[in-house]
């Protein structure tokens, strides 16, 4: 399944050529009206952003030959403050995955995970959210291991969601935008957006990927919801 976005045009950061190649064929495989654009090295990163402006996302590895990643990502950010930045590793150590979150990336995706994963992701940076594996969950969050059962019981302390705002909930977990989740539930757009604004202000939030976060510290998302990769 593809997802149209019109046009968009994302920079890859690697220094392998061969793995720069084979990712840019699967995003034009769930992107097809993509532009990709690749680099090498930070160096050619910071002259491909002299280049072009509008940068969707750029897929940078944690790893480039010449120096920190997050030096190239700072500058990447001062200079495309509308773009999302994402890391892209084989390294699934935590304290890689927890510094790249603190330098301000928006996603965290190792390089052994499958297309399904990486199009989950891509799904939820390209729409504004923040993509964080639940390898890491306990680490960004402090919180304790939940239950990879959806409870039922609302735990105590935890704000009371309806039954309708937990299930919306939930789906929000899975990426799912209001429009989708409107036709996967049979209700207009405009009453989820009501949920969606409710579940924010019980949960104590102002954005979906907080809400998601809180929800899965509080026990009413299971943390295998974010990493699909996590239960295999």
């Amino acid at each position: 399944m593809t997802e149209d976005l019109g046009h968009i045009r994302i920079m890859i950061v690697d220094d392998h050529a061969l793995f720069r190649q084979g990712l840019a064929l699967l995003l034009r495989d769930l992107y097809p009206n993509v532009e990709i654009i690749e680099a090498a090295d930070g160096k050619q990163a910071l002259a491909a952003a002299e280049r072009y402006d509008d940068y969707k996302l750029i897929l940078l590895d944690l790893r480039l030959p010449e120096g920190s990643c997050f030096e190239v990502m700072n500058e990447l950010s001062r200079r495309l403050p509308d773009t999302s930045i994402a890391i892209v590793s084989a390294s699934d150590n935590i304290k890689d995955i927890t510094d790249s979150y603190r330098a301000g990336a928006k996603g965290y995706i190792v390089k052994s995970s499958t297309s399904d994963v990486l199009r989950h992701a891509l799904l939820l940076i390209l729409s504004g959210e923040t993509y964080i594996p639940s390898s890491a969950m306990g680490a960004l969050t402090a919180a304790a291991p939940v239950s990879s059962a959806f409870q039922s019981e609302t735990p105590e302390n935890v704000p009371a969601l309806t039954p309708r705002q937990r299930e919306i909930l939930l789906l929000m977990a899975h990426g799912m935008q209001n429009k989708d989740i409107a036709g996967q539930l049979g209700m207009l757009e405009g009453t989820v957006k009501v949920h969606v604004k409710s579940i924010l202000q019980k949960l104590g939030v102002n954005n979906r990927t907080h809400a998601v976060v809180t929800g899965i510290r509080m026990g009413l998302v299971p943390a295998s919801v974010v990493l699909p990769e996590a239960e295999k």
